[in-house]
């Protein structure tokens, strides 16, 4: 039994589509500990590294924490084969890249046009009397949170040594609401209580499909940052032994097939990490149009390195300003 640490919902869902079945067929069995990887890695912490799990999805954010903790083992690189399709930086001795969402500004095309704003370029662009509490954000906590504010942290002049610019940037918004899952934005935009989002291009996408008038914004940060990518990763933890670490290593594999790649792109709206199922996503006319899928363009996006960060204060210093 192999146990993968993941989010719920439609991610799992594509798992179980694709992957489980070809396990099962292995004479496996394949569980799944869902939660948001913040959540997992609590887990991980309470077990003193005993983790619940044989896989676990990371985000970028905590990949400094994760290597530092001792909590994953090398991976065999011999054993996924499909590495060959990742980019360079997405494979190390300890992660593999997985995905990569692509950070946005999603607006309502129709709405804007009839109250006579134009397309926004930046996040600044959104700060206006007519967007006042239309306006949705993820919370810090969320899994788009933290790439999303230290994106504002850059547009704003900041670092991650100095928030604060991205906080006021953020506060000057007049935010709706903080959202804990990106679904929450698609509901928003049905209401008609948003007008704009800050979501990852996938719920943009979802949100056309559901029959809004949407419409995606990769911002300009002004700093030759156009666009934003979270990205994703997967780790075996060290606390996985014997046959389950070869099953890890086949599952990795799986997951950075071509085939998988495109499926779980296509329905949950990410940006593939297998360079074969970027190619095919360009026969979508519907994901060209909210997606970045030239690898030129794609290399212009903030992958932001939280190197050194203290994501604990970063946590204070934002509570302090939801609180106000």
């Amino acid at each position: 039994t192999l146990r993968i640490g993941t989010f719920g919902g439609s991610w799992k869902q594509n798992m179980l589509e694709m992957i489980v079945p070809k396990f099962e067929a292995l004479g496996g069995e394949i569980e799944f500990v869902t939660g948001s990887p913040q959540a997992n890695l609590a887990k991980v912490v309470a077990g003193r590294g005993r983790a619940p799990f044989d896989v676990m999805e990371i985000l970028d954010a905590q990949v400094v924490d994760m290597l530092g903790s001792g909590f994953l083992q090398n991976i065999d690189l011999s054993k996924v084969p499909n590495k060959k399709f990742a980019a360079p930086y997405q494979i190390n001795e300890n992660l593999i890249g997985s995905w990569h969402t692509q950070e946005v500004i999603c607006y309502r095309k129709d709405k804007f046009a009839e109250l006579g704003i134009p397309r926004p370029k930046t996040y600044s662009d959104l700060i206006l009397p007519k967007l006042a509490g239309k306006v949705s954000f993820p919370d810090i906590n969320s899994g788009g949170g933290l790439a999303n504010f230290s994106a504002f942290v850059v547009a704003a002049g900041g670092d991650k040594d100095n928030v604060k610019p991205g906080l006021e940037l953020i506060n000057k918004l007049q935010v709706l609401k903080f959202w804990s899952r990106g679904g929450e934005t698609l509901a928003q935009f049905q209401s008609g209580d948003i007008l704009a989002a800050i979501v990852h291009a996938g719920w943009c996408l979802r949100t056309k499909k559901a029959g809004v008038d949407v419409a995606s914004v990769h911002a300009d940060l002004g700093n030759g940052n156009i666009g934003v990518a979270k990205v994703g990763w997967l780790g075996i933890m060290k606390s996985s032994k014997g046959k389950n670490v070869d099953a890890a290593h086949w599952f990795l594999n799986e997951y950075l097939g071509e085939d998988f790649q495109v499926l779980f792109a296509t329905k949950s709206g990410l940006t593939p990490i297998n360079k074969n199922a970027i190619k095919r996503m360009n026969d979508d006319p519907v994901f060209r149009e909210f997606l970045v899928l030239d690898p030129k363009e794609i290399a212009k996006e903030l992958r932001f390195d939280y190197t050194g960060v203290n994501i604990s204060d970063w946590n204070d210093q934002w509570n302090r300003m939801v609180s106000k």
